[in-house]
């Protein structure tokens, strides 16, 4: 599917890298952070694929709830209105059965910011997607928050994002919450919302697959697997061509950062471009400084060149926990 990049600060999956806040009314502390966000793939028609095609119909619909006197029509999963746009996550789509009628329906995330240092994702659910799609009013997930999962079970969307919690200031979430929303009266509302644990590095504990170099701008190699298995403090995967490994640290105060150690690798030599994408996934996983969820995917904050920040990007292929 070919990929629009976008400048502006959206989330992809969120807002904010995910940084440590002190209490309010106390000073917070933070691993550096960029002052944008990493750009994300907004979806466009490719009808060849499933997911695609479910993504390309969710990407042209209008939805409304964002705003209260306006609909928001997509066209290619980007809707514009005075001040912001606002963008569909098309690579974090779930399906499954919300009203008991036997159609598959679908859940999407929308980000919107409309106003200040605000930066909101909404849930938007869509019934029957795949045959006559009807939009349900879009409700908010959280305001600069970070979104590892989404899922239905048993007719209800589960939520697991990061967010504020105790302790928290607006900026900066450090806490994993589950949040649970069923559709009543035609609405989708939130039925609950708690507060898990603290964030940790522990928390990536799993394997994922490399999708991009550099923030959506560096497609990884077709037919490639570059992966990344992380477990309590230990790295390891494969970088194309050769296995490493390395070890990992954060910090408990603060629960975005992620410093990669020395990085030990096999030496087997294989053609270009393979050998060098791997030169420069080792070489760029290294000075990984900072992590953050965005829409389902894990990005890995490694440089910021003029203001703009550069992420290596994974989605999950085993479960994390």
């Amino acid at each position: 599917m070919q990929k629009k990049y976008l400048s502006i600060i959206i989330v992809l999956m969120v807002s904010m890298l995910v940084i440590a806040c002190a209490p309010s009314g106390g000073k917070p502390t933070a691993v550096p952070a960029p002052t944008q966000a990493m750009p994300e793939p907004t979806s466009t028609p490719a009808l060849a694929n499933p997911a695609k095609a479910l993504a390309a119909t969710l990407g042209n619909l209008s939805y409304t709830g964002i705003f209260p006197d306006q609909a928001i029509v997509l066209k290619n999963g980007s809707g514009t209105y005075e001040g912001g746009t606002v963008h569909l996550f098309d690579q974090l789509i779930v399906q499954g059965d919300l009203n008991g009628d036997g159609k598959a329906d679908a859940v999407a995330l929308l980000d919107d910011q409309s106003s200040g240092s605000g930066h909101f994702v909404w849930i938007a659910a869509v019934l029957d997607a795949a045959g006559q799609p009807t939009t349900v009013e879009a409700v908010m997930l959280g305001d600069r928050i970070g979104v590892k999962s989404v899922k239905i079970e048993n007719g209800q969307v589960v939520a697991d994002i990061v967010g504020q919690g105790a302790g928290d200031v607006a900026c900066c979430g450090t806490w994993n919450i589950r949040k649970v929303f069923a559709l009543q009266d035609g609405k989708l509302v939130e039925q609950s919302s708690k507060e898990l644990s603290k964030v940790a590095v522990s928390d990536l504990n799993g394997t994922w697959r490399l999708v991009d170099l550099n923030s959506h701008t560096e497609p990884a190699l077709p037919d490639v697997e570059v992966t990344l298995q992380i477990a309590d403090g230990q790295l390891s995967g494969s970088a194309g061509c050769n296995t490493y490994n390395a070890t990992v640290t954060g910090s408990p105060d603060n629960p975005g950062a992620f410093k990669v150690g020395p990085i030990a690798s096999t030496k087997k030599a294989c053609p270009d471009p393979i050998m060098q994408q791997e030169t420069d996934y080792l070489t760029w996983l290294g000075q990984v400084k900072a992590w953050r969820y965005g829409a389902g995917q894990l990005a890995l904050l490694y440089a910021s060149r003029n203001d703009v920040p550069q992420y290596l990007v994974f989605e999950p292929i085993a479960t994390t926990h």
